[in-house]
């Protein structure tokens, strides 16, 4: 692959994408709210951005919401439909561990969590949702720091906005000026934190585009975990950790009640 040209959708102040410039790829923003925009008539070409990265606003899929309603839902429908108008190579999906399965026919998909915690002092649990159209997987590191010294950032934040903005990565003079203080904290706690991002794009940029020598191709005789996180395994093992073994179990509890009832 030689075409890094991808397509941010939901993009905020896009963080996410920030990250993914930093590791050599070239960014078009798609509409969002917070810039007016309205991803309902938002119709972007077919064959022409090599991956999509992005997710649909998580609030309704937050196990902090004691009252969710169907936005996210419908923002969800939306990501589908572009990803298969677009037709990517690849896309990135990122949400809370709450936000629902789906599936995008042509493409073999892997979803796996990432901490924060894996790469400062503070906790963020965010879920990944990669697909590709030629079966690479990738190969996400599993764990989190055990010197957590604080927990994510959030839209209602008591700590300063600066403390928000280094807990996220940003860089000290960074500034939202034209917003209230109120709704630099939400735009700042909406963000991927830029630890996360710069790593799963390394990940993407490594696996996709690095020398094809070092990386297992889909041809090669891998063994992924059988929960669908796509995590090497090796020996007898069938799954890469016992939370990978319960979120198997999990999926198949709720299988059966979809089935049954």
């Amino acid at each position: 692959m030689n075409n890094k040209l991808v397509l941010s959708v939901f993009p905020g102040i896009d963080m996410l994408g920030k990250a993914f410039e930093e590791n050599g790829f070239c960014i078009v923003r798609g509409p969002d709210l917070i810039t007016g925009g309205d991803i309902r008539k938002f119709f972007p070409p077919a064959n022409v951005f090599q991956g999509v990265i992005g997710g649909p606003p998580c609030q309704d899929f937050s196990a902090l919401n004691r009252s969710p309603g169907r936005y996210g839902y419908e923002m969800l429908d939306e990501y589908v439909r572009v990803i298969m108008s677009v037709s990517p190579d690849w896309f990135l999906f990122e949400n809370v561990a709450r936000a629902p399965n789906f599936d995008i026919k042509g493409y073999s998909q892997q979803r796996f969590a990432l901490d924060l915690g894996w790469f400062s002092e503070f906790s963020r649990l965010r879920h990944f949702v990669f697909g590709s159209k030629s079966g690479q997987l990738l190969d996400p590191v599993k764990g989190q720091n055990k010197h957590i010294v604080g927990g994510a950032v959030l839209g209602g934040d008591e700590r300063s906005f600066r403390a928000c903005c280094d807990i996220q990565g940003l860089p000290d003079d960074f500034d939202l000026p034209e917003f209230t203080l109120a709704a630099k904290k939400q735009a700042v706690a909406n963000g991927v934190p830029l630890q996360l991002g710069r790593y799963v794009a390394g990940l993407i940029a490594k696996s996709l585009y690095g020398d094809d020598s070092k990386v297992p191709s889909s041809n090669d005789v891998v063994r992924r975990c059988s929960c669908g996180c796509g995590r090497v395994v090796v020996g007898r093992a069938s799954y890469n950790s016992p939370a990978c073994r319960k979120s198997a179990q999990r999926q198949r509890e709720r299988l059966s009640i979809r089935i049954n009832s």
